[in-house]
């Protein structure tokens, strides 16, 4: 008999068994079957064995970055057992002292006679937690949350936002909910960058000034093999310039599609359904051309329309967005994406990986107003050009000195909307941004007098460069004013450069025990001009007399004076003087990270966590200029004076992952973590003073105290594999700081009309859960999920009545019947009962969608 562990965990499993991938292990002493499975579970490799593996042997602890070569050494050092690599993902352990080990494998594959496979979880995005969750969450000492391709696959979607709306702690902001750009919420953060957002790490940057949210993050479903969530920031690559934590929507990669063995591989997706949901398609597949090179291509077409919103209840405001019937103006949109990567071994330990991720969005904004003509419809076309290109190096000599991972990125997004008559913008704009940047980082491993250290150092970077344009000015026909120059102030053009250098120690003092502690320092430079106008001055293009005057008259007695004609100016066009604001800043902090973590027994994990976080403001707070609408050029200027944020953050919590509770293949996964978060220095919208104009201005401005955020998250659990029950639990209480110092020096309630439009809060409390039962050797998967939101209420802002909702609870049912290993159906019915809501962090005149069914058909080959 020939034992195999499982195959599924986190990182990318490559194309051969001498590339030198790296996964996070936190596997401390154990017996080594145990042990042996961890590792399994965490690398996507199947470990075999037939020797026996008594109770009494037990392995020695891991925790740190390793390749599963480095991983098997330790897990077996003293024991007398060694390990062959057989294949791609696969290994043997041998025992030369037991003869019934039989001759030991070599070359690409091993003559097996019988074994015995879980083969449930062979995907290495996916595993035994909430919604297909990999293991490895439920083995790390912080607060993260994984998307898995499981989740991916069996939740239709309109737009990846919806996605998100399952993790604990997180919510996608709908306040734009025409656009399909996504704005992350991460513990009632977002926006501005407060939150970093990145497509194969590669930085998703764009701003785009509004009433709601303004970070946009343009990303199909249709090539994510998973999305991970960091809900505070972190001591290595990613966290640079955020405040608290980052998602990072992670690609296919070749091994995804090739299975085992063949050498090549792919994937055919095609969606249809009910309530507009028109068409959603994809294929994708990868060739590996010899054993150190493979490419893999894929394209995608969606094409979704206007939407029905629910019809059992009512949504007070929604009429301004459906005019006279029940569909939602503009929520369609037509997205067309393409994904090109290519991964070569070009030595036995480097690994280079390019790619390049286009997604071209197509959609309309706009909304009903029944005083106007045209039937009352005001509308804007919008294209977004998002284009990601990455590399990124991975040398792994097998050395516990070298570990070392590059990365170079560039991402160009490009929005281009055409207005009709009725906005001021009636020409078309271009708001254009980009980021190139980069980061090293290598980590070497250490045996010392107090235990195992592994050390984790390197140097992340990022520039940002924004351009916005009208390619037709706008002409104010009662004064001739040119207002072009103003009306791209609220999404100004600007730079700003990002740096940053981190180390972080892991030590293990003891089994039980592991001491994380780090440090970075990041620093920010942003440098540039923005021109403002001052209170209109008239102009006197001429005179007119209004009294011809007379002239001096002589008698015997002498002469008069003369009385001169008396003239009026002729005034012109109000003239606006103009000012340039020069911005020169620079600044950085020392950031420290700490986290304890405990082993007490094999299945539990207390651990608690210090992380200080650092955010320089973005190009859209330092250059904001011009005016509201096409009649103000002159009701936005920068704030020179503008102070990052900074973000303390403490967390406590625990993991729990166990195998075997009441049966022999169930499992157990569950992480609950409580944190509080002090911010100094929020930046909101309020007012400031210009010395040399003389005048008032909107602008972004620090709040003055303290924002505090505390909440719990927990995500949950179980699985028997005939069934299944899982959920989340989010409960959060935000209390924002709630004045700014204004230019008269006094401390002004932001909600007195002088400061901002909104800021968005989460819902205190929101509770998911997700159960389903598998039968017929689980070809067939049905399940039901049921969504209960509270009330949300944003306490600040001028424009806070728009974004008030009530509370709302969704039921959704959905289910998935495999023919064969290639071939797989899903259907779903999302809001079961059609209910009208609006969804949370959102607007309450964008309502959600209604009743959908929807019905999918996934090919791999």
């Amino acid at each position: 008999m020939i034992t195999t562990v499982p195959a599924f965990g986190q990182n990318n499993v490559d194309a051969t068994a001498t590339t030198p991938a790296t996964y996070p292990l936190n596997i401390p002493a154990k017996p080594l079957a145990a042990a042996i499975a961890d590792l399994g579970a965490s690398s996507g490799w199947r470990i075999l064995y037939t020797i026996q593996l008594v109770p009494d042997i037990r392995s020695q602890p891991l925790n740190g970055n390793y390749t599963v070569a480095q991983a098997l050494g330790q897990l077996l050092a003293g024991t007398g057992i060694t390990y062959r690599i057989t294949g791609p993902k696969a290994a043997l352990l041998i025992d030369p002292s037991q003869s019934r080990a039989g001759p030991v494998p070599s070359g690409d594959g091993v003559q097996l006679d019988t074994i015995v496979v879980d083969a449930a979880r062979s995907d290495n995005t996916t595993g035994s937690g909430y919604q297909g969750t990999p293991d490895w969450v439920y083995q790390r000492p912080a607060a993260v949350s994984v998307i898995s391709r499981e989740a991916i696959e069996s939740s239709p979607t309109r737009n990846a936002r919806d996605l998100l709306d399952n993790v604990a702690g997180v919510y996608a902001n709908r306040s734009a909910a025409q656009n399909p750009g996504i704005s992350v919420n991460i513990r009632g953060l977002q926006d501005q960058d407060r939150i970093a957002t990145m497509i194969d790490g590669a930085r998703q940057n764009f701003q785009r000034s509004g009433h709601g949210a303004t970070q946009r993050t343009y990303v199909d479903t249709a090539f994510l093999r998973q999305i991970d969530v960091e809900k505070s920031t972190t001591s290595g690559v990613g966290s640079a310039g955020a405040l608290g934590g980052l998602v990072n929507f992670r690609t296919f990669i070749a091994d995804d599609l090739i299975k085992p063995g063949n050498q090549y591989g792919g994937v055919v997706n095609a969606t249809t359904g009910t309530n507009a949901y028109n068409f959603d398609g994809s294929t994708a597949a990868a060739v590996r051309v010899s054993e150190r090179f493979s490419v893999l291509g894929g394209v995608s077409y969606k094409n979704i329309g206007a939407y029905d919103v629910g019809k059992n209840g009512t949504i007070p405001t929604a009429n301004t967005y459906t005019g006279t019937g029940d569909v939602l103006l503009f929520s369609g949109q037509e997205v067309f994406s393409t994904i090109l990567k290519a991964e070569a071994l070009t030595t036995e330990d480097v690994k280079i990986t390019i790619g390049w991720l286009h997604n071209d969005s197509r959609y309309n904004t706009g909304n009903y107003d029944n005083t106007i003509a045209r039937g009352g419809i005001l509308k804007s076309s919008e294209q977004v050009a998002n284009d990601t290109f990455t590399s990124a190096l991975d040398w792994n000599p097998g050395n516990d000195i070298v570990d070392l991972k590059a990365k170079l990125y560039y991402n160009h997004l490009k929005n281009d909307t055409v207005s009709d008559g009725a906005f001021a913008l009636t020409g078309p704009s271009n708001f254009v941004f980009s980021t190139l940047g980069g980061s090293v980082e290598n980590t070497s491993r250490f045996e010392t007098g107090i235990g195992a250290l592994a050390l984790n150092y390197g140097l992340e970077a990022f520039s940002d460069t924004g351009k916005t344009t009208l390619q037709r000015g706008f002409i104010a026909p009662t004064n001739g004013i040119d207002y072009s120059s103003t009306l791209t102030g609220g999404t100004p053009s600007g730079d700003r450069d990002v740096a940053s250098g981190f180390g972080t120690a892991t030590l293990k003092p003891a089994e039980w025990v592991t001491l994380i502690g780090s440090v970075r320092y990041d620093w920010y430079h942003i440098a540039g001009n923005a021109t403002i106008y001052g209170t209109p001055q008239p102009t006197i293009i001429g005179q007119r007399m209004i009294d011809p005057g007379k002239p001096a008259v002589c008698n015997r007695r002498g002469c008069s004076d003369a009385v001169p004609p008396k003239y009026l100016p002729i005034n012109g066009p109000d003239v606006y003087p103009s000012y340039d604001v020069e911005i020169d800043k620079s600044g950085g902090a020392w950031l420290p990270n700490f986290t304890v973590a405990f082993q007490p027994v094999d299945w539990l994990q207390p651990f608690a966590k210090y992380s200080k976080s650092y955010r320089p403001p973005t190009v859209m707070e330092s250059f904001l200029n011009g005016g509201h609408d096409a009649n103000e050029i002159n009701g936005y200027a920068p704030n020179p004076f503008l102070r990052p944020e900074r973000g303390d953050t403490y967390e406590a919590g625990f993991n729990v992952l166990a195998n075997g509770i009441l049966t022999e293949r169930d499992t157990v996964r569950f992480k609950a973590v409580g944190f509080y978060r002090e911010i100094t220095d929020y930046i909101s919208f309020g007012k400031i003073r210009n010395a040399e104009a003389a005048k008032q201005y909107d602008s972004y401005v620090n709040l003055n105290g303290v924002t505090r955020m505390k909440g719990v998250e927990i995500e949950a659990n179980y699985d028997a594999r005939f069934l299944y029950i899982g959920g989340t639990v989010t409960r959060i209480d935000t209390d924002f700081a709630d004045s700014f110092t204004s230019p008269t020096g006094r401390d002004t309630p932001i909600n007195s009309g002088l400061g901002a439009a909104v800021i968005f809060e989460q819902p205190k409390l929101r509770v998911t859960l997700d159960a389903g039962i598998r039968l017929f050797d689980e070809k067939l998967t049905l399940g039901t999920r049921v969504v209960d939101v509270s009330k949300t209420v944003p306490a600040l802002g001028s424009l806070r009545s728009g974004y008030e909702m009530p509370g709302y609870r969704v039921y959704d049912i959905y289910g998935s019947y495999s023919f064969d290993e290639a071939t797989k159906l899903r259907f779903a019915v999302n809001n079961v009962t059609d209910l009208a809501y609006a969804p949370a962090v959102g607007a309450n005149f964008y309502a959600a969608p209604g009743r959908t069914a929807t019905v999918s058909l996934n090919y791999k080959f």
